[in-house]
């Protein structure tokens, strides 16, 4: 597992947000509803991208059992944000990119792949209390050569 490396700026994610748990994953439930209404999302920047953005959130636990998830797109806009939804502003950073193959069933083996082997072994650390998945036109639900992104930020050790 050999991820890229770049840097990237600030940007603004607008969608539908979820408290999730490692024991009670309703994520898959936020997608379905986001999925349904994210053609009203005014100044989306690309039409066939989506993110997950994976965060902590006051008095979470670093252990991550707790955590908020925005589905969403990128807007170039910020304002108009459509009831029910919400503003994140993803900041700048330089990001470790992974890429996960195949189904989302196995999403999770890559998530413990980059944070309990990669990472450690690595001359980088994680920075921030976020990441996020990237869903462009390689993504295809449910298809073995499906394709999505997972962007940790990271830092020299």
């Amino acid at each position: 597992m050999k991820p890229r490396l770049v840097s990237r700026e600030a940007f603004t994610v607008v969608g539908l947000k979820c408290r999730s748990s490692k024991q009670n994953n309703v994520i898959p439930r936020l997608w379905d509803g986001f999925n349904e209404v994210c053609a009203g999302i005014p100044h989306s920047v690309k039409d066939r991208t989506a993110y997950g953005v994976c965060y902590l959130e006051e008095g979470d636990a670093p252990s991550g059992d707790r955590f908020s998830y925005l589905a969403g797109m990128e807007v170039s806009i910020a304002n108009d944000i459509p009831p029910g939804m919400e503003l994140l502003v993803v900041p700048a950073n330089d990001y470790a990119i992974f890429e996960h193959r195949g189904a989302l069933d196995n999403l999770c083996q890559t998530y413990e792949l980059v944070y309990s082997e990669w990472l450690p072994a690595s001359a980088l650390e994680r920075v921030g209390n976020l990441d996020f998945e990237l869903y462009d036109w390689r993504f295809r639900w449910g298809q073995p050569d499906s394709v999505l992104e997972i962007w940790v930020p990271v830092r020299q050790k």
